[in-house]
């Protein structure tokens, strides 16, 4: 149904949750996509030249390798094009605002979340065995960061990825805020 459920909805507004990207349209039903690892929206404009940059990512080819095309949305004089080679994104859809919204209960709060501060470190971390890079990608703890971005945290951070996170002292913990 996923074709009936978009056909002809008006897009009110287009935002993000951690790594989703959510298509808001005017009846309060949503589109999520999450791109997975190596999935690329590529936005094609109709009245443009055919070989033009369509990538609307930072990495990988920009033009459009149409091996990999899974969904085709058409929205006026433009096309969005979703290209995974390796399948690992997906779209979902939401009836309502609720439902979206309870969708992402599960999730910590972002990394610029005001939520996510010392204390909420401080409190989540007491006791606990497991590695801080396994914490900083779960998204139950803080939503948006993958592997890139914790590795990246530690390394500038000078904290070792192993170390238990209830090991961690006041400074390591406010410098990962």
């Amino acid at each position: 149904n996923f074709e009936k459920n978009i056909l002809k909805k008006k897009i009110a507004e287009v935002d993000r949750f951690s790594k989703h990207l959510i298509i808001k349209f005017e009846d309060s039903s949503n589109l999520m996509i999450h791109l997975g690892m190596s999935g690329t929206i590529h936005l094609i404009n109709k009245s443009r030249k055919k070989n033009s940059i369509t990538n609307t990512s930072f990495y990988h080819s920009p033009l459009l390798p149409k091996k990999h095309n899974h969904v085709e949305i058409k929205i006026d004089n433009f096309k969005l094009i979703y290209n995974d080679p390796r399948r690992f994104g997906y779209f979902s859809y939401f009836k309502n605002d609720e439902d979206i919204h309870n969708n992402f209960k599960k999730y910590g709060p972002e990394p610029f979340d005001p939520l996510f501060n010392k204390n909420y470190i401080f409190n989540y971390f007491k006791n606990k065995k497991k590695n801080i890079k396994n914490f900083l990608i779960d998204q139950n703890f803080v939503s948006g960061i993958g592997n890139i971005y914790a590795s990246e945290i530690l390394y500038y951070c000078k904290i070792n990825p192993f170390k238990q996170a209830g090991q961690l002292n006041i400074k390591e913990k406010k410098n990962i805020v």
